[in-house]
């Protein structure tokens, strides 16, 4: 009996046991569910930290991109592709050419003008030595970049041209490659020529893939810096042009000239050979909008002349469409009488061909018996085209970095919010020009300084040493002005720039409109010299200021 009790007695407290490992399991499931409720309340269902990671939200369920290198993330096929479609909307989209022409024509404008900036205290002279520095190098490259035959292969742009050329063929194609070709012409006086090529010129002949350091056209050594491209002699899609590839180097390879310039739209990742294009975010929604804006300009244009329709009486009729009215198929019998078929009446005397019926312009067409016109409102112009359209363009523009109200040239809103947008324009601006700068004309300036020196133009002590001809082919390049809404508010902000050190008449003359500071002091010299010489009154400061009076020749002095 004793064994039997201590045997039941050790089967109720497993038992007990076992019910409290079963509630326990039960709690927990319940707050695990309950864990499980909250968190699906805070996700909306997603079972990841980040719900732009989930895989299980309905929004996220076809949104799998892959992940690969800049190679990968833009193959030459797709580039190609968008290099071809952001041309079609450049030639044909009236907002995709906007974009790009406006962006060229506020960074790029007349060009980007030099101002040589030598660095006299890292070459131990003195002010005036460095002024006159400064003057030689600024009037030699002058000589090199206003005159086409000297600066363009081609002979047709010169160099501020050609800068506009490469910055808009960049936005289009993604990049654009500039040799630099030595080539003395005669009657020339220099030797450095720029010849752009276009992107697709770049890259790799048919059959031929990429390598790990041969990338659409492009061979890198092991830090990923470009050594040669390989470069069409002609284009790879006109057979008619020459088909050779040839691999150019980069730089000398005994002075490190550079010997072909890359500008590229814009460089998003580590380790990126070719740019892709400005307008590639936007073409879809711009394809679409144009389809749009063509359609609404289509249905009012139809509107205009569609107003009336014919209504007959006999149900056994088939009325069909033509002109401003409908009229009978019978008419279409070419064995009905001349005089019961339509007569076109309107101020263009124009009989169609048979009873071939087509929409114009005042067009009234005679009606049979028991035929009646009703009116047919279509709705057109769409009241709602213009609000839509412009919400389009502003997700365009912010995705282009450009304000809605600069690519349409439409400014309807207060001073403050025009004066917000160009603000913003501006640091576009100015990102941009510094890209062009670094990649274009730089690179230019260095290599045209480098010829001086060689021809014995100017004389640049120590040149030889990387430190010193850096210290003289420092440079500032200066754009054209954004652009004033109140030029009385502009000037007294420049004039207080000069006032507290932050800038100088130089700079400001600069931006203003791109002449020397120098130039047009001594212009405003000779102006006021004239002036007082003959009697003009003189504006100083706002005020007229009285010119002095001319002396008597008849009159003596005496001390």
């Amino acid at each position: 009996m004793g064994l039997f009790k201590r045997s039941t007695s050790k089967d109720a407290q497993e038992s007990l046991e076992a019910q409290r490992a079963t509630m326990a399991r039960e709690e927990l499931q319940r707050l695990q569910k309950e864990q499980d409720r909250t968190r699906t309340a805070a996700n909306v269902g997603s079972e990841t930290r980040h719900r732009g990671a989930s895989r299980m939200l309905r929004s996220m369920l076809s949104w799998i991109p892959g992940i690969g290198s800049p190679r990968q993330d833009t193959p030459a096929s797709e580039r190609e592709t968008l290099i071809s479609r952001s041309r079609d909307a450049y030639r044909n989209h009236m907002l995709g050419r906007a974009a790009v022409n406006r962006a060229a024509t506020n960074v790029v404008g007349m060009g980007l003008t030099v101002r040589p900036n030598v660095d006299g205290d890292a070459l131990g002279l003195s002010d005036e030595q460095t002024d006159q520095i400064n003057e030689q190098l600024a009037r030699g490259f002058r000589l090199w970049a206003e005159d086409p035959a000297e600066c363009d292969a081609e002979s047709t742009l010169d160099f501020y041209m050609l800068q506009r050329l490469a910055f808009i063929s960049a936005l289009v194609s993604g990049d654009v490659f500039a040799p630099t070709p030595f080539e003395r012409r005669p009657g020339g006086m220099f030797g450095t020529k720029l010849q752009l090529v276009e992107a697709e010129r770049v890259g790799n002949p048919l059959g031929f893939t990429d390598t790990p350091t041969e990338i659409d056209g492009v061979r890198i050594d092991g830090l990923g810096r470009p050594t040669h491209y390989r470069i069409c002699r002609g284009y790879p899609s006109d057979w008619q042009t020459p088909q050779d590839w040839d691999w150019h180097p980069v730089f000398g390879e005994r002075t490190g000239r550079r010997r072909i310039l890359h500008l590229m739209n814009e460089k998003d990742r580590p380790g990126q050979t070719r740019g892709v294009p400005y307008l590639a975010p936007i073409l879809e929604p711009l394809q679409k909008l144009e389809r749009y804006s063509q359609a609404e300009l289509t249905a009012a244009v139809i509107s205009a002349m569609f107003t009336v329709a014919i209504q007959h009486d006999n149900e056994e009729d088939d009325p069909g469409l033509g002109g401003s009215t409908m009229w009978d198929q019978q008419s279409d019998d070419p064995n009905k009488p001349e005089s019961e078929r339509p007569v076109v009446q309107s101020e263009r005397d124009h009989t169609p061909e048979g009873d071939s019926l087509a929409l114009g312009e005042g067009a009234v067409w005679d009606l049979e018996e028991g035929a009646k016109p009703v009116e047919i409102n279509p709705s057109r112009p769409n009241a709602q085209f213009d609000p839509f359209f412009t919400a389009v363009v502003k997700e365009i523009g912010a995705a282009l970095e450009q304000p809605a109200e600069v690519l349409l040239m439409h400014f309807s809103t207060s001073y403050t919010a025009a004066r917000a947008a160009f603000n913003q324009l501006w640091k576009f601006i100015k990102h941009r020009r510094g890209h062009l700068t670094v990649q274009f004309c730089q690179p230019a300036y260095e290599l045209i300084i480098d010829e001086l020196v060689a021809n014995g133009r100017v004389r640049l002590p120590g040149y030889r040493d990387p430190a010193k001809r850096r210290a003289y082919t420092r440079s500032i390049w200066i754009g054209e002005p954004l652009g004033s809404l109140n030029e009385q508010v502009d000037a007294k902000a420049a004039t207080e720039r000069i006032a507290n050190g932050t800038s100088n008449e130089t700079l400001e003359t600069m931006a203003l409109h791109g002449e020397d500071w120098r130039d047009v002091a001594q212009d405003r010299a000779r102006e006021l010299r004239w002036k007082r010489e003959n009697g003009v009154p003189v504006y100083v400061g706002g005020k007229v200021q009285d010119p002095p009076e001319p002396e008597d020749p008849n009159s003596s002095t005496t001390d």
